[in-house]
């Protein structure tokens, strides 16, 4: 009788787990649109500062209002949790509930957008490096977090870029020589850690990481040679205006959703140029109030097989940007249907960009040494006695500035 008792309880707290489990999934699902941005000038940055007005917003697909709450971490440099106290990093205390939020109005899909001001009168960052944005439901479920870096005072490198000299390479690569003024910095002591991170187009998931500079000179730490895939320029799409078509747009259907038809993509083999945003996006409409009127959309992708230079039954290609932060994983990966490999994805109106990369390595299919990037190097330092990295200097540029 007692055993039988104990097998029920397990049992009923096994469906309570599950049930739960699969309600995070489900939730964590039905999150879209996350974005951060200065509000002072609706811009989004890489790297904010460390006294911009930074805004968390994202939107909940359900009519139903649920408590979500704000917390903050530390991260080192390869955004892992930083072991120190939170009071050594956070004026104030973090668990905040997010108060401002909009029932979307006259929408097909019913969402929820939530926004979060990190500029707040319950806590305040006071130190500079990586940071993760903890976003939890009222039982402290993770439903999803949101990297930030953020900068104090700080010295600014210089990043120079050109063609590389390796034949093999030259005409699908970048070279990047970057100079970081350090005069402080102690590269032969042992209680001091620098490291060093180039970012591509602001894709937080694909860093090159650097444990030490090729050289110092005049005060200057030196990594040279640095090569890069130049990859291609982003492929972009406009549904702001969401019943027209386009050049990108093919068609608009209204059924129980709206659905928007891309033309297919071709990559082709020679290099063109699109202007783009280098891989980010933004939601946008022509509503009165584009936060909680804009609608959402089933945007079909579309890419030929031809000129791929791949198989496709054997390398899985993924659709990329800012809009899914980079995510390899099957909600993004492309199946092969006759000549064309297609993916459908639920996006809010607005402006996006986007590409096709293969498998894990986030190779792009196409590369061309004309294509413009943004690259981003950021120097950490860890004093061993402080226990965690911070930033110290900066340096950015983008390749339309190469040097042939």
């Amino acid at each position: 009788m007692f055993q039988q008792f104990f097998v029920n309880y397990f049992l009923k707290i096994l469906v309570i787990f599950f049930y739960c489990l699969n309600l995070i999934y489900s939730q964590e699902k039905n999150i879209k649109s996350i974005e951060l941005f200065d509000l002072k000038s609706g811009n989004k940055k890489l790297i904010y500062d460390m006294n911009d007005n930074i805004v968390l917003s994202f939107d909940h697909l359900t009519s139903t209002v649920q408590n979500f709450y704000v917390k903050i971490e530390h991260n080192d440099y390869n955004w892992n949790k930083s072991i120190i106290r939170k009071n050594e990093f956070l004026n104030g205390y973090d668990d905040v509930r997010i108060k401002n939020y909009q029932i979307s109005y006259n929408t097909i899909q019913d969402y929820i957008n939530y926004q979060f001001n990190l500029s707040n009168n319950e806590f305040k960052i006071k130190k500079s490096g990586n940071y993760n944005i903890v976003v939890n439901d009222n039982y402290g479920n993770l439903i999803f977090n949101e990297k930030i870096i953020i900068t104090g005072k700080g010295s600014i490198g210089v990043i120079e870029v050109t063609r590389t000299d390796n034949l093999n390479y030259t005409d699908s690569s970048h070279q990047l020589k970057v100079t970081i003024p350090c005069n402080s910095c102690q590269i032969n002591s042992n209680k001091y850690e620098y490291v060093m991170v180039i970012y591509k187009n602001n894709d937080l998931t694909n860093p090159l990481v650097l444990d030490k500079p090729d050289y110092a000179l005049a005060g200057n730490f030196i990594y040279d040679n640095l090569i890069f895939d130049a990859g291609s320029e982003y492929l972009n799409f406009d549904n702001s205006k969401l019943l027209n078509s386009s050049s990108e747009i093919m068609e608009v259907k209204i059924n129980d959703s709206y659905e928007t038809i891309l033309y297919p993509d071709v990559l082709d083999n020679k290099y063109s140029l699109e202007d783009d945003l280098n891989g980010s996006f933004k939601t946008y409409s022509n509503t009165n109030n584009p936060r909680n009127e804009s609608e959402y959309s089933l945007v079909h992708f579309k890419l030929s097989s031809k000129n791929l230079n791949i198989n496709p039954l054997k390398n899985d290609v993924f659709i990329v940007g800012d809009f899914n932060r980079y995510q390899i994983s099957d909600r993004f990966k492309l199946n092969f249907e006759d000549k064309y490999l297609e993916k459908k994805i639920l996006l809010k109106q607005g402006f996006y960009n986007y590409k096709y990369v293969i498998d894990d390595s986030k190779s792009d299919i196409k590369n061309f040494w004309q294509t413009e990037n943004i690259y981003t190097a950021i120097l950490y330092e860890k004093d061993r006695l402080d226990g965690y990295f911070k930033i110290i200097s900066v340096a950015s540029v983008n390749s339309s500035k190469i040097v042939n």
